[in-house]
C-alpha cells in the first residue's frame, strides 16, 4: 500500500497522517466555498443535468450517467453528454467522441458514455453544449459537473455513498471532501446508495433524497461481448479481478458477493492498461466496463471477462425527475 492508499484510508477510519493535515483542509473548506459563493454561474442554451460529488474518488457518476441518458432517450428526449474528458488529449475542444476513439485520445469514461448516446469534450462546459445544440439535441448531462461553477445546471444531482459518505467531515488533503457538506444546499436532489441513505449524517438534511443501487447485469467477453456467462459461473471459482478505478475493492466485494474467491490486481484510477499489464497474469481476469474500453486495443491476452454494473433507482426518483424535466418539454 502506497503513502496515497494509506492517507485514503485515514479519510475514513482515522490516523495521525490525516490529523496533522487538519489546518490544510480547513483552508481548503474555506477556499472552496469563498469559490462558490462569488461564482456568478450563468445557464447553458439547452437545459442540463449535472451529476456530481462532494467525495474525490470514484462515485458511480458514470453509471448514473448512462442510465439518466437511458431514461432521457426512453421519454422521448435527444440527449448529449459533455465531459471534461480526464486525461483525454482531443485534437480541438469541443470535440465530438467517436465510438472507436482511443483511451489515451478520448478518455475512458467518455468512451462508456458514447456507447449510449454521442459525447462532448470540453474543460469550458458552456462550449460543449453549444455544440451538442448545433448538433440537434435538446438536453445535455454532464458528468461530474458539480464543481464547475460557471454553468448554472437546470437539475444538479449530488451522489454520496456508503455509511460514511463525508469520511471525517474534512476537505482535501485531511478528508475526501471537496467542498465542506454546506455544499449539499447548491444540490436540487440527492441520490444515495443504501449504506448512505442509513447514514445518521444525513438526518435533517432538507434537500430530496433518493435511493440507488448498483446492480450487476451480465458477465460477457471481452474479445466478443455477445459471448455471456450466467454470474452463477463465478461461485466457487478463482479468478483475477483487475482494475483501474478510485474504489478498486468495491469490484473485490462485487465478486465475492457473487462467491468468487478474488486476487485483486488493483492500478490507479484511470490507469492505461498495457499489454505488459496483463500478458503475466493467470486466466480467468475479471476487470469492469471501464477498465475493458482501455483495453480494447490489446491483444494476445489472456482469457477475459467484463462485469457490467447498471443503476436502479426508486419510481419516486423518475417521477421528481420527470416533473422537474417538464418546463424544459417542447409542445410539439
Amino acid at each position: 500500500m502506497n503513502w496515497r492508499q494509506q492517507l485514503e484510508r485515514q479519510w475514513y477510519s482515522g490516523g495521525a497522517c490525516s490529523a496533522l493535515l487538519r489546518p490544510l483542509g480547513a483552508l481548503y473548506c474555506a477556499a472552496a466555498g469563498w469559490r462558490r459563493w462569488r461564482a456568478r454561474p450563468s445557464p447553458g442554451v439547452l437545459p442540463s443535468i449535472v451529476v456530481g460529488n462532494l467525495n474525490v474518488g470514484g462515485s458511480a457518476k458514470t453509471p448514473v450517467s448512462i442510465a439518466l441518458l437511458h431514461h432521457l432517450q426512453v421519454n422521448g428526449w435527444n440527449p448529449a453528454a459533455i465531459s471534461r474528458g480526464y486525461g483525454a488529449r482531443p485534437p480541438q475542444e469541443p470535440y465530438a467522441v467517436c465510438s472507436d476513439d482511443l483511451p489515451a485520445h478520448a478518455g475512458d469514461e467518455p468512451l462508456l458514455l458514447r456507447a449510449v448516446a454521442p459525447v462532448y469534450l470540453s474543460r469550458r462546459r458552456h462550449t460543449g453544449i453549444v455544440a451538442a445544440a448545433a448538433a440537434g439535441h435538446d438536453i445535455v448531462v454532464l458528468d461530474d459537473g458539480f464543481q464547475h461553477l460557471a454553468l448554472r445546471p437546470s437539475i444538479s444531482l449530488l451522489l454520496l455513498q456508503g455509511e460514511r459518505p463525508f469520511g471525517n467531515g474534512c476537505c482535501l488533503p485531511a478528508g475526501p471532501l471537496r467542498e465542506g457538506k454546506s455544499a449539499l444546499q447548491a444540490a436540487d436532489a440527492l441520490l444515495c446508495d443504501p449504506a448512505a441513505a442509513a447514514s445518521p449524517e444525513l438526518i435533517g438534511v432538507s434537500r430530496p433524497l433518493f435511493r440507488y443501487a448498483q446492480q450487476v447485469t451480465r458477465l460477457h467477453s471481452l474479445f466478443d461481448p455477445l459471448q455471456e456467462l450466467p454470474l452463477t459461473a463465478l461461485q466457487q471459482r478463482r479468478v483475477h479481478a483487475v482494475t483501474g478505478i478510485a474504489r478498486p475493492e468495491r469490484l473485490q466485494r462485487t465478486l465475492e458477493s457473487l462467491g468468487a474467491a478474488v486476487i485483486l490486481h488493483a492500478f490507479p484510477d484511470h490507469h492505461v492498461f498495457r499489454q505488459r499489464d496483463l500478458a503475466h497474469l493467470p486466466a480467468p481476469l475479471v476487470m469492469t466496463s471501464k477498465d475493458a474500453v482501455k483495453c480494447a486495443g490489446l491483444s494476445d491476452l489472456p482469457e477475459i471477462w467484463v462485469l457490467e454494473i447498471g443503476i436502479h433507482w426508486e419510481p419516486a426518483f423518475s417521477d421528481w425527475l420527470d416533473r422537474r424535466l417538464a418546463q424544459w418539454r417542447k409542445a410539439p
